[in-house]
This record gives structure tokens, sequence and C-alpha cells, in this order.
């Protein structure tokens, strides 16, 4: 189906070129073109929502990732983009309560893991967001970030060793993308940690 003249395709294009020039509100309307073109369409509608989170309409962002977990309740990357609107406006329980409905949906998703730990750090809950972050660390070792968040609540626990040793391997994960500066970053951290253990 074609909206004025352009396809859902054409209209998703131009969603993503506005976006990457700033166009915010451009791209905004061109994915609620889109959605008139594939009203189902999760892509559509979790780009959407992330726009609107950036130019800080959070409001309107949860909406859209509520129309996306009505259009497929399993599709992580919704309960994963609420829980990061609500964080973004300090309503952490909320945050938690959305990464949660995406664990039951998707419990083998370590974005939603990330977005519980993130969740339960910001409430102060260091022990829970240790434990969440090495669920998600068990799904997917391969993201540094992952490892640097779990290295800074390691950090408010005062382990020293394990935050040294979260530092590290998300050193060598920055190696191995060709990310030296991060690697650099991440080798200093792991030394400071090290000298306040001895």
């Amino acid at each position: 189906m074609s909206v004025e003249g352009r396809t859902y395709e054409q209209w998703m294009d131009l969603a993503r070129i506005e976006q990457s020039k700033g166009e915010n509100k451009k791209a905004i309307e061109a994915y609620r073109k889109a959605l008139q073109a594939n009203v189902e369409s999760l892509d559509a509608l979790n780009e959407m929502g992330l726009v609107h989170i950036n130019i800080g309409e959070q409001t309107e962002a949860i909406d859209t990732f509520d129309r996306a977990i009505r259009t497929e309740p399993n599709d992580p990357r919704a309960y994963a983009n609420k829980a990061e609107a609500y964080l973004g406006t300090g309503g952490f329980e909320e945050a938690l309560a959305a990464a949660e409905a995406g664990i039951a949906a998707q419990p083998d998703e370590p974005q939603l893991w990330v977005m519980k730990a993130r969740s339960l750090e910001s409430l102060f809950r260091i022990d829970d967001a240790v434990e969440a972050y090495h669920e998600a660390l068990r799904l997917n070792s391969n993201n540094p970030d992952t490892w640097k968040a779990l290295a800074l609540c390691m950090d408010a626990q005062q382990k020293w060793d394990e935050v040294a040793r979260a530092y590290r391997i998300a050193a060598d994960l920055h190696t191995r993308r060709g990310e030296t500066q991060d690697a650099r970053s991440c080798r200093k951290f792991a030394e400071l940690a090290e000298k306040t253990a001895d």
C-alpha cells in the first residue's frame, strides 16, 4: 500500500534519512506515514519511539512502545525501549516492570536483562542489579558495555578484583572490534581498580 505516492519502504528510508540529519519531527512524520502504509510495522513503531525519547517526548515514546507490544507481545525491542523511556523520566519502578514483562515474554533476550539491571541499579538495588547483569552476560558475553556496567556495580560494592576483571574483559572485547581508545580507557580503569585492591 502506498501513502501519498510513497511505499512503506520509501517512507522508512525517508524517516531514517531525516533522523540521521537530526530532523526529528520530520522523521516522526515519515514514520507515521510508514505506519499508515503498514500499521503493524514493529520497525516503524520502535524507531519512531526512539526518536521520541531522543527529543524528550517520553510519554509519546511509551505510548508508541505500548502499541508495538500490543501488535507483537513477544517483540523484546519494545519492552527494552519502553524501559529506556521510563529510565529517562525517573520512573525506575515502571522501567523495572517493563523489563520484567519483556523477560516474561522473552527470557533469553540479554538486552532485557540489561534493562532490568539498569532499573535495579537506579533503585539502588545493587546486589539484584549484579545478578541481572550476570544473567545478561550468560546469554551474551560479547558486549563490552554490559561488562562495563557490571564493573560500575562492582565498584559500588568495592569488589576491586571483580571490577578489574570486568574492565579487562571489556578492554579485550573492544580490542577485537578495533575500538582502541575504548580498550585503552577500560585498561586504565582496570589498573586503578587493581591499585585500589592492593
